[in-house]
This record gives C-alpha cells, structure tokens and sequence, in this order.
C-alpha cells in the first residue's frame, strides 16, 4: 500500500478515531459497560478508515499476462511472381495458437526485400514469414538487413529457378540533368543467357524516333555480361525522353526487358544580352567580347538606325548604349528586361530622367568629362577582387556628359568618378537591385579604351571582362517573384505517388491558401486533364491518379488570373521484367542468418508446426489501483456503520 503522506498521518486517523468514539459512548455515559465498549470500537474502526481513505491510499500489485507468439507473414505481390507458376500460392498460417499480421509487398514496377525486413526490425513479431522469390531490385541487400535481426526468418521459396533464353538491359547509369549544347553520357549493362553464338543490334533513339546510337552485341557465351557506353548529344532544352531497344534474338522468352525509356532533363544554362546602340560604336564590340567569353552568355548586337522596334521576349537583359537618344527617344521594348544604360554623348538626359530608372542627370552645359574610376567599398550588390578595383582605377577616362546626379535611395555606387586629381563623388558605375528590378548605369563611353588598356598592361583582358560580367550577371540574375509556384519532382516512377505541390503568394507577397487553385495536366498526344489542389498547410498539394508513363505538362490557375506550368515524367522503370530467375540462394542465407529455415510451398504443414513450438510471451507489469476505488473497503465501512446502528436500536440505545 502506499501513501503520498508521512506515515505518522496513519496514526492520527486512529486517534482521529478514538476521539470520535470516546466522546460518542463516554461522555456520558449511556450503557451498561460491555455494550458501551462494543459500541466505541465499532465506530473508532469506521472513523479510522474513513480518515485513512481520506489520505488517497493505493495499491500495488503484478499482473502477469501471457501473450500468444506473434508472427509476421510477408507476401511478395511483384511482377516477378505474378509471372510464375507460384501466382496462385496464398500461403495460410491461421492457428488458435499464433497471432498472425499479413502484410504484402512489391508491385509491378519494383521489390525491396530488404525494406520488408527492416519494417520488422524492433517490432513484437516472435518470427517472420517471407514468402517471396527472392528477386529485389531496389533498397539493400535483404541478406544484411536480416543480420540485424533479433527474430528467426522463415521462407517460402516462390518461382521458378531454371534459367531460360534471354537477353536484358539489366543496368543503366546516366546523368539525370544535362546542359544544352553538351553530351549525354549513358552505360548500359547487356546480359544474356543461353544466347550464345547469338548477336542483337543496340540502339538509342529520342522521343522524335531518331536513332542517336546503335551498336552490334555479340553474345559470346551462354552467361554474357558486358557493359556498353554511348554518348547522346543534348540538342534541345527540356525533359527529353530516350528509348533504349535491344533487337530480339530467336527464342527468347521474356522480351519486355529488351527495352528501356529513360528521361533526361537538358538545362539551357545560357543567357542571352541584347547590346542595343543608338548608333555603331567601338564600345559594343568590346561589350560583346567581354560577355561572350563566358561560355553560358552569349550577346547580340542591335544598332536601331532606321530599323523598327526591337523584339527582345528570348533575352535575359537589354544593355541600352547611349538610349533614350533624340533619335530614338522611347526604350520601352526593353521594359520587362533587367537593363544596363551607357550613358554617353548621344543620350537624351531628360527623357532618360522620366524613365524614374534610379538615376537621374542635370545637365549643366554643352561640353563633356574625362573621367576615371575610384573605388567605393562600401557597395553590396556583388563583390569585386581588391587587385581588379585597384587595376581598373588605373584605366584610361571615360566621356561622360558634363552634368550633376541625383541617385535613389536603393542606388549604390561601385566606382565614383574622378575628375583629374579631383573625387567629384558623381558616380561613374552604379546599380540597384531593388523590388526585383535590377538596373545599372555606367555614366560614361569610351569602354572599348579600357579592354584595350588591360590587354596592354596585363597581356589578357581578364580584369575588364570580369568587371563586364559581373554587371551583366548581377543584372540578369533571375529573381522569381511569382506569386503561383508548382514543385514538382522531374520524374516519378511508375506505380508510385505523383504528387505535386503549389505555394500562393498575395500582393503583399505572404503565403496564403485561401482562393481555389486548379490544375490541368496533358500527356502526349492526349487531352487535359482537370484536378484541383487540395488545402495543406499554408500551401497546396495535390496526388494525381495513375496516370500511366510518359512526358506531362501541367497548368495551374487561379480564378485571379495566376499561373504556372512545367512538366513532368512519369517513368517505367520495368525492373520486374529484367529479371524472372528465382534467387532461392539468397533466401537460404536469409534463414540460415537468423536461426530460421528455409520450405517450399508444398511444406506448409511442416512451417505451421515449426512455428507452433513458438513459446507464448509472458508479460509482467505493475498495477496501481486507488484504495477508496476497492468494493470490499467500502462495504467493510457499510458493514461497521450498520453493525453498530443494529446494536443501538436492538440493545436500547435508541
């Protein structure tokens, strides 16, 4: 028994009750000397026990249960087994003495063993029933998992383990994401059994069927292995499909793994910059050269002259020279692009002033400035090397239109302008990336003087060129400010989940999941499909059913006019179809591993009596019960009340 009371609590409930008694039948007293007594002590019991339950005693005791053993059986669904003569075996193992959970694993497209056994590991389960063939295909060896066992692994073998004619792409190893304008590089591994003396031609074609690759695999021997490689040019941006087929050679009896679809998602990294000129100049064929020498931009030169207005939607960022200009006065085809302005002695400064682009210039006469570079540290926007600033000081002036500059608050300077011996603190390069509107300025032309120089004092024009494309990326790099977003994964393998999620963003630019989102998604060749994204969070998520391999485009909307798209893969893997050969040698080391054993399926009355030697588990644990809670202490308390009411009415005392 215990209390959460000092002990000496107990023997105050006794005086309690002594007390109680004495004033009850002493004073005064009432009867004759024998009954009074008899009286007294039945009422200080009661009393008693009524205070001691008032301490909230309880009891403790250990409840012993017996458990029946508990086995776990797992059955392989794959493909692999639906395609033996074993398909129809539904093994059964219900008996009084067992407690038995089924489960099943595998599918069509793959089998992990070693994920069954490892579902198992810290479990109840007293043993484990496998019954499978003994082919996985993904996830880890089932022979280690079952090392780390505590629990005895019992088999029952499936399929067919006669070797048959047959050729396979067993393994294929290729990068998942290429750049555009590269090469795709693709080993596959060739097996064949019982084919020798045979021959099978090779090829790879993309999703148009033009054949990029083809070989001749000759079988040399009736157990062929060979690993061949290819090299795939990566021509067109986007997720691209491949068919790899393996010609089918006479005799064959499973041709489903003579063929494999893989996806391969081609990135087109480059940029490209317009250079649009008022007029021709030496400076543009030096911006060109700077920028293409990094491989992922490539530039384009646009002299306006008498042409109309430029289309610029497949550019990355305008670089205006010497625009707005009395020429050409309006620049708004370059409006939706990150810009860079040159300003030089051809722009119009107060038509430049009302585009409001972050920096403005009051012309103060006629006449222009050679100036040079100084360095500001305190810019943020990007780094430049301390050795390239200090270099780039010492470059020839710029021309740069007599004038004085206003600059926005969100402006800041890389290299102020400096007029002789004199720090004008004007700025000569300037940018802004504020809003996700990225600009900058160069206040001045003549930047064809400047590749020259640093060729003539370094041998290279690296210095000037980094400066050019550190401008250009800082300004083209791309800050997504969509207010819909769609994740989705590349490819998904077939069979699996397809599950796609959304994030809405309001004007303000805070999550939020309140207006309805639909989707729409389109296969090859075949009509959109509509869905609606379902609340998750302070997002959107949505799994789409079973939609079959192949290439997807997705479109997601809101009713406010919202939207995103992009594609998808879903991808047959066709890893069951590979391999149809029973592995009974690794199920046999499975069961030797773990104490267990290893029957076939006509054996299942000899597995039901191995597992009913399986011992019943016996738990032992501690109860704790509330004293006040017992039936027989209440009634005890009944009983003395009633005792004593009894002898009192019955003995003359009322």
């Amino acid at each position: 028994m215990i209390i959460d009371y000092p002990w000496y609590m107990v023997a105050l409930c006794l005086l309690a009750g002594a007390v109680y008694a004495a004033v009850l039948y002493f004073i005064p007293r009432k009867a004759k000397l024998p009954l009074r007594w008899l009286l007294a002590a039945l009422r200080f019991a009661a009393v008693s026990a009524i205070c001691f339950l008032l301490l909230a005693p309880m009891t403790r005791r250990n409840v012993h249960e017996r458990q029946k053993p508990h086995v776990v059986l797992a059955v392989d669904r794959s493909l692999s087994v639906a395609l033996s003569a074993d398909s129809a075996f539904v093994p059964e193992l219900k008996a009084d003495g067992l407690r038995v959970t089924t489960m099943a694993f595998g599918n069509a497209a793959a089998t992990d063993i070693g994920a069954v056994l490892d579902s198992c590991m810290g479990s109840d389960a007293d043993a484990i029933v496998l019954a499978t063939d003994g082919i996985y295909n993904r996830g880890s060896n089932p022979a280690t998992v079952a090392e780390r066992l505590a629990v005895p692994v019992y088999t029952i073998v499936l399929g067919d383990t006669t070797p048959r004619r047959d050729a396979t792409l067993a393994d294929l190893r290729t990068n998942r994401v290429a750049m555009l304008g590269g090469n795709i590089p693709v080993e596959i591994t060739v097996g064949a059994t019982l084919l020798g003396g045979h021959s099978a031609q090779l090829t790879i074609a993309d999703g148009r069927g033009r054949t990029l690759f083809s070989q001749r695999v000759a079988y040399d021997g009736d157990d062929y292995s060979a690993a061949v490689t290819a090299s795939l040019p990566a021509t067109e941006p986007g997720l691209q499909r491949f068919v790899m087929r393996l010609s089918v050679a006479e005799g064959e009896v499973n041709t489903e793994n003579n063929v494999a679809v893989f996806f391969v998602d081609v990135i087109d990294t480059r940029r490209r910059v317009a250079i649009v000129a008022d007029a021709p100049h030496p400076d543009l064929a030096a911006l060109r050269r700077a920028i293409e020498s990094n491989p992922n931009y490539e530039a384009e030169v646009i002299v306006l002259g008498n042409a109309g207005t430029p289309k610029l939607a497949d550019y990355s960022l305008a670089i205006l020279h010497n625009l707005p200009s009395k020429t050409h006065t309006s620049v708004d085809f370059a409006k939706d692009l990150p810009q860079i302005y040159v300003i030089g002695l051809q722009t119009d400064l107060p038509r430049l002033n009302a585009l409001h682009a972050g920096l403005e210039i009051t012309a103060k006469a006629q006449r222009t400035n050679e100036v040079t570079a100084v360095f500001r540290p305190e810019f943020t926007l990007f780094s430049i090397a301390a050795d390239d600033a200090a270099d780039i000081e010492q470059l020839p002036p710029l021309a740069a239109p007599f004038g004085e500059s206003r600059l926005s608050e969100d402006m800041q300077t890389l290299f102020g302008a400096r007029l002789g011996s004199i720090d004008t603190r004007q700025p000569m390069i300037a940018a802004t990336a504020q809003g996700g509107s990225r600009r900058a300025f160069v206040w001045g032309e003549g930047l064809w003087r400047w590749r020259l120089a640093d060729y003539a004092a370094s041998g290279s024009h690296d210095r000037f060129d980094r400066l050019v494309q550190q401008l250009v990326g800082f300004a083209a790099m791309h800050d997504d400010r969509a207010r819909l977003r769609v994740e989705a994964e590349r490819t998904y393998p077939a069979g699996e989940p397809v599950t796609l999620r959304a994030q809405l963003y309001n004007e303000a630019y805070q999550l939020t999941n309140t207006p309805e989102v639909a989707l729409s998604v389109s296969g090859e060749g075949e009509g959109p499909q509509k869905f609606a994204f379902h609340r998750d969070g302070d997002g959107y998520s949505l799994t789409l059913p079973d939609i079959g391999a192949g290439i997807y485009r997705y479109h997601a909307s809101t009713v406010d006019g919202l939207t995103a798209e992009g594609t998808f893969a879903v991808e047959a893997i066709g890893l069951e179809q590979r391999r149809l050969v029973a592995d009974h040698t690794l199920l046999r080391t499975v069961s030797a591993s773990t104490g267990g054993e290893m029957y076939f399926p006509a054996q299942m009355d000899e597995l039901r009596a191995r597992l009913a030697e399986l011992k019943p588990t016996i738990y032992t644990h501690t109860r704790y019960a509330d004293f006040m809670g017992l039936p027989l202490v209440l009634a005890l308390i009944v009983l003395l009340l009633a005792a004593e009411w009894i002898i009192r009415k019955y003995g003359g005392e009322i």
